[in-house]
């Protein structure tokens, strides 16, 4: 995802996986419908959308980050109120506003809401930097993204796990957008066949700041590392096909 805040954003860059798990990619610009992130052809299908990005404030009064975000490391952190000034500040509270738009917009159901089971969910939450070094099953021997050999070696991991990519090789493979993307819509094709986790706390829609609170991010259903701590509540899996948020 692009920095939403800013007045004039770089389109986002969406990756669309099929059922036979090929990835196309496209663009969407944030001043569009918010439903027209899900091309029409796909509507009439049965979706889920991923997006690498905050969907919420945080949980507790004067919390500097939400607890999934504590939990991973995350980057961008959402704290309880956004300071101008804030460290990626633009890019939290424009995924923030983005995730708002699209639940009004009615289509979209997110996971983890009281009244959201987990078959009706549709929209998550996810973060492709932690995903790769998960299915890297490391953390140190990750290139950079930017670098030819960083995206060569998450197309690697993605073709690896039968994903299809027209256009692209090994030679020349996707930019690091839309690597970030495939894997995300990797993560939301898993999320559809239950084999997915989830870290954080459940969403709660704040009248008073319009906002989310809280919120799960969707993680591939394997063996956590060794810093997770797997006896915590925060951190569940699929298991069961009637497990709920």
């Amino acid at each position: 995802m692009s920095d939403l805040g800013r007045e004039a954003p770089r389109p986002c860059t969406v990756a669309i996986l099929d059922k036979n798990l090929r990835c196309h990619f496209n663009e969407w610009a944030r001043f569009e419908d918010p439903a027209s992130i899900i091309p029409p052809e796909v509507l009439s299908q049965d979706w889920v959308l991923a997006i690498d990005g905050p969907q919420g404030l945080a949980e507790h009064r004067g919390a500097r980050m939400r607890i999934c975000e504590r939990k991973l490391g995350a980057q961008a952190k959402s704290p309880y109120v956004i300071r101008k000034g804030q460290f990626m500040a633009n890019f939290v509270s424009g995924s923030i506003r983005l995730f708002q738009s699209l639940y009004i917009a009615g289509i979209f159901h997110l996971f983890g809401l009281p009244d959201v089971g987990y078959s009706q969910a549709n929209l998550i939450e996810v973060y492709p930097a932690r995903i790769w070094c998960e299915l890297m099953s490391s953390v140190d021997t990750m290139p950079k993204k930017t670098t030819l050999n960083g995206r060569r070696q998450r197309y690697r991991l993605l073709i690896d796990r039968s994903l299809e990519f027209p256009s692209f090789s090994m030679k020349k493979p996707p930019s690091h957008d839309e690597l970030d993307a495939a894997v995300a819509a990797y993560s939301a094709y898993l999320f559809k066949h239950r084999k997915t986790r989830y870290i954080g706390t459940q969403p709660r829609y704040d009248e008073r700041s319009r906002h989310f609170r809280g919120g799960f991010i969707v993680l591939p259903a394997i063996v956590p590392h060794k810093y997770y701590n797997t006896s915590n509540s925060l951190i569940r899996a699929h298991s069961n096909p009637e497990t709920k948020a």
